[in-house]
């Protein structure tokens, strides 16, 4: 068992600057609280007025020795398979098998063609063509490439990349979600990536999907990613987008907020910005509707718990109007590519 220190509430710092620019923020929100999980407190949001930045971040700011308390009943303690084995669902990865072959080479020599013929099917649904993009973690086949998740929660992404044929490793500083991915077989190591001490140039891959927001220096982070990136090897960052359309319907209540957890919110051209100092080279940075069906449903039920007053909110999953709500910021990113719920960056070293 890992062991972590408990406290009984989460402590705060003032935090009144930008981390990237050092401009002095204007308050965006106050007041918030943790609707979705329960940890304690209220929380202010700013945003940096600087147009070229835009970074969003909490002032004050939760102090590294006392946030674990907001994560102790956090998702990525859950180990949960929420596919059934219907046969819709036995269809849909036919489909997927095909797509995957023919965009990403998985399995393209014991694929037939017309799988991969089927498999075009999917972009007629941008939401789920979105899924299992990132569900590969954006990755086209790379047998006995050696990919490093940072935040790996509970493994379960790592696990499907390693029966894909990647060499897999992890690493997170949620003990409970360290241990569910070794009881998957997994090398997941617990902690800080600064705390592993990888050899320089060692990952042809790193992928950080939702981990960049929870950490306290973000630069660092990344310095020490491309540190143990091989030259011309790949990061891929995947984070919230404080300019999606459901922020600007939902405002305090959008769930990508998720104070205290998340300590900033990145812009584009933050994201952007923060990955070059520290020195990686931009390959792409692009902005999609995955998590748009979600991110509705919560902000939804968020929106209607603050205004009656309650604490927590029980979230049910997607349904018909979500996903009409997907299909409208789709439409409307062909308009406004900003508008994605998250942004998806592709840098190599």
């Amino acid at each position: 068992m890992i062991k972590e220190q408990r406290f009984d509430e989460i402590h705060s710092k003032p935090c009144p600057n930008c981390y990237i620019c050092g401009t002095q923020g204007e308050i965006l929100y106050k007041g918030l609280k943790d609707r979705l999980f329960g940890a304690p407190g209220e929380w202010n949001f700013k945003k940096c007025p600087n147009p070229g930045c835009g970074l969003m971040w909490l002032d004050p700011m939760p102090v590294k020795e006392t946030i674990s308390l907001a994560y102790t009943n956090y998702y990525t303690h859950l180990d949960t398979d929420r596919f059934s084995k219907t046969w819709p669902r036995s269809a849909y990865n036919v489909v997927k098998e095909g797509y995957l072959a023919h965009k990403y080479s998985y399995s393209k020599a014991s694929v037939p063609t017309w799988k991969k013929l089927l498999g075009m099917l999917i972009y007629l649904h941008p939401g789920r063509r979105a899924d299992v993009d990132f569900n590969v973690m954006y990755l086209p086949a790379s047998p006995q490439g050696l990919l490093l998740e940072i935040g790996c929660g509970s493994g379960q992404m790592l696990k499907r990349m390693q029966e894909m044929g990647w060499h897999v490793e992890g690493v997170d500083f949620d003990a409970s979600a360290v241990e569910n991915a070794r009881k998957k077989g997994l090398h997941v190591c617990f902690g800080t990536l600064e705390a592993q001490n990888y050899a320089d140039n060692h990952f042809d891959v790193i992928f950080m999907s939702h981990l960049i927001e929870h950490v306290h220096d973000p630069l660092k982070l990344l310095r020490e990613g491309h540190r143990i990136l091989k030259p011309g090897g790949q990061a891929v960052l995947v984070t919230p987008n404080n300019e999606s359309l459901g922020h600007k319907l939902f405002k305090e209540a959008w769930r990508g907020l998720e104070a205290p957890r998340h300590l900033y919110l990145f812009s584009l051209k933050a994201l952007k910005e923060l990955s070059q100092e520290a020195g990686f080279k931009v390959k792409n940075l692009k902005i999609t509707v995955r998590n748009a069906r979600g991110i509705y449903i919560a902000s939804r039920s968020i929106q209607k718990a603050a205004k009656a007053g309650k604490g927590e909110v029980s979230v049910p999953n997607p349904n018909f109007q979500a996903e009409i709500w997907q299909f409208v910021e789709w439409i409307m990113c062909r308009l406004d590519s900003r508008l994605g719920e998250e942004l998806v960056l592709f840098t190599y070293k």
